[in-house]
C-alpha cells in the first residue's frame, strides 16, 4: 500500500521557510513604504510653495498664509506626515514632519524647503537622497 501526503516534519520544513522569507521580506517591504510616503510628501511640498507663490502675488505677503487660505484639498498624507507654514512678509518655510509609523524615517526627518527653492531635512542623511 503506498501513502501519499505530507508529513509533519515536511509541513514543518514549509512553515519554517515561509517565517525566514517573511521575516526577510517585510522590513524590506516597510522601507519601501516609507520611502514612497516621503517621495509623495515631497511633490506635496513643491505643490505648496507653488501656492504660496501664487497668494505671494495675489496678497503682496507671505503673512497669514495657511493650508485652507491655499485651498490645499489633499489630504491623503495626514496618516503620515503633518504640514507646517511659517510665513513672513517676504519668507517662508514649509515643513513636512513625519508622524505616525513615517516617524520611524529617522535617517531623513522632517523634509523642509523655503522661498528659494532650498530643499533640506532634519536626518542625518543628505538633503539630495532624502528629496529625490
Amino acid at each position: 500500500m503506498k501513502k501519499t501526503g505530507f508529513t509533519l516534519i515536511e509541513l514543518m520544513i514549509v512553515l519554517a521557510l515561509i517565517g525566514i522569507l517573511s521575516m526577510i521580506s517585510y522590513p524590506l517591504y516597510s522601507e519601501h513604504i516609507i520611502r514612497a510616503r516621503r517621495v509623495y510628501i515631497a511633490t506635496v511640498l513643491v505643490d505648496l510653495a507653488s501656492s504660496m507663490e501664487r497668494y505671494y502675488l495675489l496678497n503682496n505677503s507671505y503673512n497669514d498664509a495657511t493650508l485652507e487660505k491655499l485651498s490645499v484639498t489633499d489630504e491623503s498624507y495626514k496618516d503620515s506626515y503633518h504640514l507646517d507654514i511659517k510665513a513672513k512678509e517676504e519668507n517662508y518655510i514649509l515643513r513636512a514632519i513625519p508622524i505616525g509609523k513615517q516617524a520611524t524615517d529617522f535617517s531623513c526627518g522632517e523634509l523642509i524647503l523655503d522661498q528659494n527653492g532650498n530643499k533640506s531635512i532634519s536626518g542625518s542623511e543628505t538633503a539630495a537622497k532624502c528629496w529625490r
